[in-house]
């Protein structure tokens, strides 16, 4: 269960003063209050575990040690849960909280530290996973700060779902999702997520502490870093893993760390000045971005809204039955997002060469009520359907002003020119003098509900604004 914290909305920067001396008063006199708790998690408790290899249900959770220091401002709580058969130390538990609550804490305050002191660096996979997760960390932060939008934290909660662990050789092989609740300082509620995957290796360093040597998140920052380490060490990231490449004992990890961050901050730089000044001039003057185009039938955007939450859930995966799950695949995003568009009376279109439509798994372009297009469920290939499909169908603009969209409205993430991620518009933040702030989104793969679009790692960012469609 989630530890009830406070909730605090930072609106502007002097309520953000007197809100963090208010809170660092009462952190204060927490602390004193707090100094004779007793450690909630025992290191001398670790239990033995069999040579074995075990699969998840419900498990007891162990809480986060989350006695708050003085100086922090991010206000931090998680649970571990593991199914009755995952047998795990609990020092390694506390390795998962304690990492996982200090990148929440650091990104909450929009403020670097380093976390290599979780990882055995004086192995080579260890040295390459915590200089990949510190560079990881350092552009989200970046990024984040890039934006108008204040995308710092007061508060989050997580819970880490330990699905399956086995032990080899002193070496555990563990693999979690996380599910988050976090209280961005520009929502009036928390954005909530789900099914972040992880695969972690962990074993004992010199010093006798369980500490990383592989730590693989399946987040959207980190996809976006492993290209590029994968691509600067000469491997095809289409058929690899970081984990699972040899590491030349030559490599100079300072070096292609620096270079690659230099890289990802100046693309985010260049793209969020751009989308600021898309902003800037959205709020300018709203009415001279409406849509151009008209179509035969209006788009019903409380419908599609309606059900892109209904399939979407901030604590456990949901999907419906009557479709397929392209997770396995790549991903579930755009799947998620066509069916949303549909399910506002938007039919599927099977005519022509350009086709938007789901029957079955098959892929099929026959001009029939038959089989899959690739634009139902390839974000790139929905792009080009709405981009150039004209007379019966989905009526589409792209490549607005992302700040005009409306809720039910498409987002689009594109990396190196590629749609890699679609969300749909939930809502629209605007501030006390009317004028929009940011997004805020429903997606699949991570799911994610009323999540800001802009605290995305991903910086290039397009609008498909959903006008109606046509019958013939």
């Amino acid at each position: 269960m989630y530890r009830k914290r406070r909730y605090r909305r930072k609106s502007s920067k002097l309520q953000k003063l007197v809100l963090i001396g208010i809170a660092a008063a009462v952190t204060i006199g927490a602390f004193l209050t707090l100094l004779n708790i007793e450690k909630q998690i025992d290191a001398d408790s670790a239990s033995s575990v069999q040579e074995s290899e075990t699969t998840a249900a419900t498990a007891d959770a162990v809480p986060v040690n989350d006695i708050a220091e003085p100086e922090k401002i991010a206000l931090i709580s998680g649970n571990v849960t593991t199914a009755d058969s995952v047998k795990l130390p609990d020092e390694i538990k506390q390795l998962l909280l304690d990492y996982t609550s200090d990148k929440y804490e650091y990104a909450g305050e929009l403020k670097y530290s380093p976390l290599s002191q979780y990882f055995n660096t004086d192995k080579t996979y260890g040295r390459l996973y915590a200089d990949f997760c510190n560079t990881s960390l350092q552009y989200l932060i970046y990024a984040r700060q890039c934006r108008s939008a204040d995308l710092s934290y007061d508060e989050a909660s997580f819970v880490i779902n330990v699905e399956s662990a086995a032990v080899k050789k002193g070496v555990y092989t563990i693999n979690y999702t996380i599910s988050e609740k976090v209280a961005f300082a520009i929502c009036d509620s928390p954005a909530e997520s789900c099914g972040m995957e992880v695969e972690a290796q962990i074993s004992k360093g010199a010093d006798g502490k369980y500490k990383f040597d592989i730590l693989a998140e399946d987040t959207d920052v980190n996809l976006l870093l492993e290209e590029r380490v994968m691509n600067y060490l000469g491997y095809n990231y289409e058929e690899y893993y970081l984990k699972d490449m040899k590491i030349p004992d030559s490599l100079d990890y300072d070096k292609m760390y620096s270079g690659i961050l230099k890289k990802l901050k100046a693309e985010a730089e260049s793209n969020v000045n751009e989308q600021e000044q898309m902003l800037a001039d959205y709020n300018a003057d709203p009415d001279s971005f409406k849509a151009s185009k008209t179509a035969k039938h209006s788009y019903n955007r409380d419908k599609a809204v309606a059900y892109s939450y209904k399939w979407v859930n901030g604590e456990s995966v949901v999907r419906n039955p009557a479709y397929n799950d392209y997770a396995i695949y790549g991903g579930n995003c755009q799947n998620y997002v066509s069916q949303s568009l549909f399910a506002s009376g938007i039919p599927m279109d099977w005519s022509g060469s350009e086709q938007w439509k789901w029957f079955d798994d098959e892929s099929d372009l026959s001009e029939f009520p038959t089989g899959r297009s690739g634009s139902w469920s390839g974000t790139e290939y929905f792009y080009e359907y709405c981009n150039k499909n004209t007379g019966k169908g989905i009526v589409a603009e792209t490549d607005g002003n992302i700040f005009s969209a409306q809720p039910g409205d498409v987002i689009q993430y594109v990396v190196d020119g590629w749609a890699h991620h679609s969300v749909i518009v939930t809502k629209v933040i605007y501030d006390d003098d009317g004028n929009v702030v940011d997004l805020l989104i429903n997606s699949n793969t991570t799911d994610r509900v009323d999540y800001p679009m802009s605290a995305y790692g991903y910086t290039d960012i397009r609008l498909i604004k959903i006008i109606g469609y046509n019958d013939k």
